[in-house]
């Protein structure tokens, strides 16, 4: 069985139009083994130096981080990754600049993403040239990640080749800010109502994997930003999500803990090079 990979998700947010709100999603290349051609909110793997950012994070630290994601230790690391996933693949950096560095003071500057020494260190980074810490410390950001929410824990079913245990985040983007993809990984960028999304989905214009799916109705039933944010409050422990594959009459299909498909998956389901279901 192949074990899975640490990993952080954040779905970044912005204020619509009556009240409304959107949430960024990202085109992945059809080229990718996992996810290739679905929409999906930043994330990734957690990197090597995601644990040692602390004295780069103003309002949260490990015990804090730790206790609200229900681990020993380590919490803080998914922090900083879903904070360096976003800065990576769409350009947001989920900090202010403090005047240490490159940048102006955030009460003087121009949008964080619009200065041309950030696009730079974006690109190195992407490039493995530098590291998060490097970058934050060159531009004088420091991160404000205690008012990202912690709202689902999902992991890959066992039988999938590449495996993932990804926590899953809210927040609000920084006033100013300006999304990018990077052209890599993921193709375009897309901001999207969670109703027009899952409604495109519907229809078969819009490719998502369970987790996104299920992660845009729980933001569906909000109507705004600060109605998300107060949902995230309310949840209270995030329980573990593990789907099981099983074997329908057309395939390999995926079901959730609580459906009848879940309770009568016996045994292993091997995905092989087969396509996981969206």
């Amino acid at each position: 069985m192949t074990a899975p990979r640490l990993a952080a998700t954040v779905m970044l947010l912005r204020p619509a139009g009556a009240g409304g709100f959107q949430v960024l999603m990202l085109k992945r290349s059809k080229d990718l083994a996992f996810a290739g051609g679905a929409y999906v909110f930043p994330g990734g793997s957690l990197g090597d130096g995601d644990g040692d950012l602390a004295d780069r994070v103003d309002d949260l630290d490990e015990e804090l981080a730790s206790s609200r994601l229900g681990v020993a230790s380590g919490g803080l690391a998914y922090y900083v990754a879903a904070a360096r996933e976003a800065f990576e693949e769409c350009g947001i950096l989920l900090g202010y600049p403090d005047g240490s560095g490159v940048l102006p003071p955030a009460a003087e500057a121009a949008p964080v993403a619009a200065s041309p020494e950030v696009a730079r260190c974006r690109r190195e980074l992407l490039g493995a040239e530098t590291s998060f810490s490097q970058v934050l410390a060159y531009l004088g950001v420091r991160l404000r990640l205690g008012d990202l929410r912690y709202v689902a824990h999902w992991i890959t079913p066992e039988g999938v080749p590449r495996r993932f245990d990804t926590r899953f985040f809210v927040a609000g983007v920084p006033f100013g800010q300006v999304a990018a993809a990077d052209r890599g990984e993921a193709v375009s960028e897309q901001w999207i109502s969670p109703e027009e999304a899952l409604a495109a989905h519907a229809a078969g214009r819009f490719e998502l994997v369970l987790p996104t799916l299920k992660n845009l109705e729980f933001l569906a039933q909000s109507a705004s930003v600060a109605e998300v944010m107060a949902a995230a409050d309310g949840l209270g422990r995030v329980e573990p999500i593990m789907p099981r594959l099983y074997e329908g009459r057309d395939g390999v299909g995926v079901a959730i803990p609580g459906s009848s498909e879940f309770e009568n998956a016996r045994g292993a389901v091997e995905l092989g090079e087969r396509r996981l279901p969206g």
